[in-house]
């Protein structure tokens, strides 16, 4: 080959090589917004339940419990419990025939509504709302596992319960796995057990507020212990509270204290889905959601317990001005929705 066409030759390789490659396409977007409020600016929510596709939320102004469908979200209170006005509901549940169950943590109650009661003209907090469980003193979240027992956790107690099936006084399944963070600036601290899901195999996982641990438990026999080991640590789940298992045993966490919502995926790598704040600008880079946020930017305020409908998520805002939350310049009890893509 002659030089001059060797030369040129090499420079059309060299051209070849260094052409810029095609864009990326670009991610999807996940989109945020406020399903509905509930009550009044006075009103405060944490737990929300779903059945059928239709949400269930409790004002701890007035115990009044809310029915929310998606499709026409104005709230429908359809009940209430029997306690003063504002008592703190926490976790909220409803089982296959869709009975609901609502958690009470200063009494340690899981209170039982029968779902032919909800919304019954006649309906009376006294005798609709029954006591299935008691002595879970600090009762946070809830979730049945495949035998249908209820495990619950003890929030500041440090305390996994569970009770089998028929209720009762609970019994305590694990406790002391779950340390305090040192962070004295962390006023959501003592909730060492928070939220709760159970994966396929039977093996429950609970949140610590303080650390951003998810632990993930193995239930013990008669015979064996609890098998309890973490199954991720990370500063981006710090304000740990929701959680819920997906059927492919993917975890969503909300993060109270960071106004996020992330996925953990079953290897325990952590993604950001959503973020908000007041303003509605991203806190931090580590707060960066790994896709593009669309809708309202301040929809997550101080996100507390989530439900999955399909590609959507309902979370109910507990709303306290704390952390990313901060300055919130609107009252009152939201639920938000996350779009998925």
């Amino acid at each position: 080959m002659r030089p001059a066409l060797a030369v040129t030759v090499a420079a059309l390789l060299l051209a070849a090589c260094t052409e810029s490659k095609p864009p990326a396409h670009p991610a999807p977007s996940v989109t945020l917004s406020l399903l509905t409020a509930i009550g009044d600016s006075a009103s405060t929510i944490e737990g929300i339940a779903e059945h059928a596709g239709v949400l269930y939320v409790c004002d701890w102004k007035d115990g009044t419990i809310y029915r929310i469908d998606p499709a026409t979200p104005a709230p429908q209170a359809i009940g209430g419990l029997p306690v003063p006005p504002g008592t703190a509901v926490l976790g909220m549940l409803t089982d296959a025939a869709g009975d609901l169950y609502l958690a009470v943590p200063d009494p340690g109650v899981i209170y039982r509504v029968h779902a032919a009661r909800l919304g019954a003209a006649d309906f009376d907090p006294a005798r609709d709302a029954t006591v299935f469980a008691s002595g879970a003193v600090g009762a946070n979240a809830i979730a049945f596992d495949r035998g249908g027992s209820l495990w619950i956790t003890g929030g500041p107690t440090g305390n996994l319960y569970r009770v089998g099936p028929a209720g009762g006084p609970v019994a305590v399944a694990a406790t002391g796995y779950a340390s305090v963070s040192a962070d004295t600036t962390m006023p959501v601290r003592a909730y060492v057990v928070n939220g709760i899901a159970i994966d396929s195999h039977g093996a429950i996982y609970t949140g610590n507020t303080g650390t951003g641990e998810i632990t993930r438990i193995v239930p013990g026999t008669e015979e064996t212990p609890p098998s309890v080991t973490t199954f991720v640590q990370d500063a981006r789940l710090i304000g740990a509270d929701g959680l819920h298992m997906d059927t492919g045993d993917t975890l969503w966490v909300d993060a109270n204290y960071r106004n996020t919502l992330a996925r953990v995926a079953p290897d325990g790598t952590v993604t950001i889905i959503a973020s908000s704040t007041p303003t509605g600008a991203t806190v931090d880079s580590t707060m960066m959601p790994a896709y593009p946020q669309e809708g309202a930017g301040n929809a997550l305020r101080f996100p507390a317990e989530l439900k999955r409908i399909g590609d959507t998520i309902y979370i109910a805002n507990l709303n306290f001005p704390v952390g990313a939350n901060s300055g919130q310049p609107v009252a009152g009890a939201t639920v938000a929705m996350v779009v998925l893509p």
